[in-house]
C-alpha cells in the first residue's frame, strides 16, 4: 500500500488523539509511544510531499533532517518547535512499543527523566512528550496546509 502525504498527516492526527486519551486513562508508556508515532508520521507527511518514493526507518534523527522542517516552521516558531520536538525525541524511541511500563521506567531512570520530578515521572514523561506532540503537530499540520500543494 503507497502512503502519501495526507494519509501520513491523518495518522498524525489520529495518532496523537490516542497518545492523548491513553494518557488520560493512565496508560502513560503506551501515550509515550503513540505521541513519537504521531510526530513521525508528520515528518514523514513533509517528506512523502517532496519525495513521494521516500519509505526509511523509524530514526527521528534522520527523519528530521529529510524533513527539512525549515521549510514548513516559520523562523519566529522555530525555536519553539526545536523544544517540542526535543521533549518528545528525548523520551521516544520505536522499541519502546515492545516494553512494559516498568522497563520504560527504569530507562527513563537510566537516562535521567525522572530528576526534579515528585511523584510518578512516568505520568510527567507521558503529559511532556504528549502535549510537545500535540502542539508540534497542530504547528505542522497548520505550515502544511498554509502551504500549496
Amino acid at each position: 500500500m503507497k502512503i502519501n502525504h495526507t494519509d501520513y498527516m491523518e495518522a498524525s492526527a489520529f495518532r496523537i488523539e490516542t497518545a492523548r486519551r491513553l494518557h488520560r486513562i493512565e496508560r502513560y508508556s503506551a501515550a509515550i509511544y503513540f505521541a513519537g508515532v504521531s510526530i513521525e508520521c508528520l515528518l514523514r507527511s513533509f517528506i512523502v510531499r517532496a519525495d513521494p518514493q521516500f519509505d526509511q526507518r523509524h530514526d527521528l534523527r534522520a527523519l528530521c533532517k529529510k524533513a527539512q522542517l525549515e521549510d514548513f516552521i516559520r523562523p519566529e516558531d522555530r525555536r519553539q518547535a526545536d523544544a517540542w520536538l526535543g521533549d518528545v525525541w528525548t523520551r521516544w524511541k520505536n522499541n519502546y512499543r515492545f516494553a512494559s511500563a516498568d522497563r520504560i521506567r527504569t530507562e527513563f531512570r537510566r537516562l535521567g527523566h525522572n530528576r526534579g520530578i515528585k511523584g510518578d515521572f512516568l505520568k510527567e514523561n507521558s503529559r511532556i512528550a504528549v502535549e510537545s506532540a500535540y502542539q508540534l503537530r497542530t504547528l505542522g499540520e497548520r505550515r502544511c496546509r498554509s502551504k500549496t500543494n
